[in-house]
């Protein structure tokens, strides 16, 4: 059988196996089976940091995960693929399911700058949530996922959209910021 080297599914050979194992054992809190890390996937964390992902988790080239104060965790289940540039910042939580499809140069953020008017933007602390995404759940490509955010099971969302409220289960969601237009057949 011919392997479809363009695939996420392509799980690479001894290099591919070996840059694996060394950030699973650099990054990781815990790993499940048939993680495929890409080379250029980089991570920034702080010590205490979490990151939890089940089995067949794949991260593809150039994703950048970083995980920063107070207390960061990012949590994705099985079968999730984290798509080619995506962005995932954490400050709090961020919760990614399993049989997650997410397209390129998605960004997923669970924080903001604080926006009073008595302080310049550049001095205000941030402003700290959360991001839950539900199983079975496909991201177009360069949608921005924002704090304080549930997408449902099923859920799709757009290329480009801006997820910027909640999303219900099996709802299809497009635009900026991200409306529902109709849900799964």
């Amino acid at each position: 059988m011919k392997t479809d080297k363009a695939s996420y599914r392509n799980r690479g050979g001894i290099i591919q196996r070996i840059t694996t194992a060394y950030k699973r054992f650099r990054y990781f809190t815990e790993a499940g089976h048939d993680l495929v890390v890409k080379r250029s996937a980089e991570f920034r964390m702080v010590k205490h940091a979490v990151l939890k992902v089940g089995s067949g988790v794949t991260i593809q080239d150039e994703a950048f995960f970083q995980l920063t104060m107070p207390e960061p965790k990012v949590f994705i289940g099985n079968n999730t693929v984290i798509g080619r540039r995506n962005i995932i910042t954490a400050k709090n939580r961020i919760s990614i399911g399993s049989d997650v499809l997410i397209g390129s140069d998605v960004q997923i953020i669970d924080h903001s700058h604080g926006m009073r008017r008595d302080t310049p933007i550049r001095l205000q602390k941030a402003e700290i949530g959360f991001v839950e995404i539900g199983n079975d759940v496909w991201i177009g490509a360069g949608a921005k996922i924002l704090m304080n955010v549930r997408i449902g099971t099923g859920a799709v969302i757009g290329a480009n959209s801006v997820v910027t409220a909640d999303i219900p289960d099996y709802a299809i969601a497009v635009g900026s910021p991200a409306r529902v237009v109709k849900y799964r057949d």
